[in-house]
């Protein structure tokens, strides 16, 4: 069920064994686990949960526009991404913290957020920045997980707020129109994604045809209580026996867990999300917002400044 692609597979010993350790649970999603219960901070019976923003990255593909801030604080419909995405959760008593890189005052100014610096953001990836987020996670509760260079609207994050599994990951099952808009050949940055159920089985390989792929990864994930914690040992124990490890992107990390046998969960959405990688996202989605065609994909959820 999928394949290692991720400097050599398998390393770390047997992860869900890891995860009964760690957080006294197994990693496999047990039957009829039960959905988020009502708090008083509760939107639509979803239970409050913490959230962390990973925006470390240096932004070197936005040019200019990240030149002397990160990348989160690149403006879209007149507002930061960042400020777009804590719009959305705030909406749904969220308790935010962002992990920062350069610059980390002006990811914290004027906001009513925890920020977070990673020691290491000239190094390593989403996953390792991940690492330095621990000491902010809870092992008793579950905790989002979204990358600093995206928008999404409010309906993406209640799909996410109410799934239950172990390990949920965001998937849009519309994304050829989004690739559309942001390029001239989908295949571009398309990445794999096969579904066997709700399951994901494998992703994040180069495809050939776009009629190969039944999503794409949003840089948006859920993990259940204790779960994170789990994975970022195995992560640990795999850096240790080779260095290269360090810089695995996140979906090289999700195939390597499925390829252990990780019930790695899809949570389907159409549409409502935005990734701002580049310049050029930024170009195509700045002239669809003043012609009005960026509604059919996102509205603004924060204000302009």
């Amino acid at each position: 069920m999928g394949r290692p692609r991720a400097l050599g597979g398998r390393r770390g010993g047997g992860l869900r064994e890891q995860g009964a350790a760690l957080a006294g649970r197994p990693l496999a999603p047990r039957a009829g686990a039960p959905s988020p219960s009502r708090s008083p901070r509760s939107h639509g019976g979803v239970r409050t949960v913490k959230a962390i923003i990973l925006a470390a990255g240096l932004g070197t593909r936005m040019g200019p526009l990240a030149a002397n801030r990160p990348k989160c604080l690149v403006e879209l419909a007149g507002a930061p991404l960042l400020d777009h995405q804590l719009a959305v959760y705030k909406h749904f008593g969220v308790d935010v913290t962002v992990m920062a890189g350069a610059y980390p005052e002006l990811t914290q100014a004027g906001r009513d957020v925890r920020v977070v610096v990673n020691p290491a953001y000239t190094t390593g990836n989403m996953v390792s920045t991940l690492r330095f987020s621990l000491p902010v996670v809870s092992r008793t509760e579950p905790v989002l997980v979204s990358y600093g260079d995206i928008v999404f609207s409010r309906e993406v994050l209640a799909r996410m707020l109410a799934a239950s599994r172990d390990v949920d990951v965001a998937i849009d099952t519309q994304w050829r129109r989004l690739w559309e808009l942001r390029m001239e050949d989908p295949t571009t940055d398309c990445e794999s994604l096969r579904l066997e159920g709700e399951r994901i089985v494998d992703i994040g390989a180069r495809v050939r045809s776009v009629e190969e792929v039944q999503g794409q990864y949003i840089g948006l994930l859920r993990f259940g209580p204790g779960v994170l914690h789990a994975l970022m040992e195995r992560f640990e124990q795999c850096v240790a026996k080779d260095p290269r490890y360090w810089n695995i992107s996140m979906t090289a990390f999700l195939q390597d867990l499925i390829t252990e046998g990780v019930a790695v969960h899809a949570v389907p959405i159409a549409s409502g999300w935005l990734e701002a990688d580049n310049a050029e996202d930024l170009r195509r989605y700045t002239e669809a917002h003043a012609s009005g065609a960026l509604a059919g994909f996102w509205s603004p959820t924060a204000p302009p400044r």
